[in-house]
């Protein structure tokens, strides 16, 4: 495949390139049958048109840029760090009471409950750093999911409070740039590369396949239509003019991405005192 000078076209310039594919000749183009949030349409992407191959392709790629360029500042992850702690102090409180309960089956299945989801006196996990909460929170989600621990959650009635942890610590991963189930973050700046790499190459094929039918097609509507849906594209080229490369050495850019993947997560902020 042919290389048309995407590599040279900035994370910022790919991401506000979505408007274009809501204009002109691709408005009318409609993706709406496959466009899902798992990106995995049950409709066959195999059985769509070109067009709407391309603008899926293309905006699939976009939102996994905006993605890795999205995650939570310092102040946003405090906020989510907050709702997770406030659940997990949630949690700990209801469990606490059942524990206090007349009926002794339920006295017991509480303090099994607290015996496997809880930290310390109860609320140890909210001083743990965000990763750490991040896998907490996964841990008790899982546990209590299953035998034996699942009846337990049945019978004191802490479904809704598990779903608040579920919540929470999904809406923490996030921020942090996690994917469900991930161990760590991925260093974001490693994160913008790969997705920036990734908009690359479905550019530079949609371009391509475009280009080719252009070639191939005669004069008419038919090929208007293609010359329409491919002139964003080359005035996207044309706004990102080749430039020289990078005069920073390898072992520099490996360097800093060391540094940045071994930073620590900052503490979680300390809950007020039992």
């Amino acid at each position: 495949m042919a290389s048309y000078g995407y590599s040279f076209v900035t994370d910022k310039a790919f991401s506000a390139f979505a408007r274009d594919l809501e204009q002109g000749a691709w408005k009318s183009v409609s993706i709406a049958k496959y466009d899902v949030p798992n990106r995995v349409p049950t409709a066959l992407l195999l059985e769509a048109p070109k067009p709407v191959i391309w603008k899926v392709r293309a905006l699939w790629s976009i939102a996994a840029l905006d993605e890795a360029l999205g995650v939570a500042s310092a102040a946003a992850l405090a906020e989510l760090d907050t709702e997770w702690d406030a659940s997990q102090r949630a949690l700990h409180l209801f469990l606490a009471s059942a524990a206090e309960s007349k009926e002794p089956a339920q006295r017991d299945a509480a303090v099994r409950l607290r015996g496997a989801l809880l930290a310390g006196a109860g609320t140890e996990q909210t001083r743990y750093t965000y990763d750490a909460e991040v896998d907490y929170g996964w841990h008790q989600v899982a546990v209590a999911g299953k035998a034996p621990l699942a009846a337990d959650v049945k019978k004191v009635g802490a479904g809704p409070h598990l779903r608040r942890v579920e919540e929470a610590t999904e809406a923490l991963a996030k921020g942090l740039g996690r994917s469900s189930g991930q161990k760590r973050a991925v260093a974001r700046s490693k994160r913008i590369r790969e997705a920036v790499a990734a908009c690359t190459q479905a550019f530079n094929a949609i371009h391509d396949d475009i280009g080719w039918l252009i070639e191939h097609t005669p004069s008419g509507k038919h090929r208007e239509l293609l010359e329409a849906l491919h002139a964003p594209f080359l005035a996207l080229l044309e706004r990102s003019p080749q430039r020289a490369p990078a005069a920073a050495a390898p072992e520099e850019e490996v360097a800093e991405d060391a540094e940045e993947e071994g930073a620590e997560e900052p503490e979680a902020p300390e809950s007020a005192p039992e």
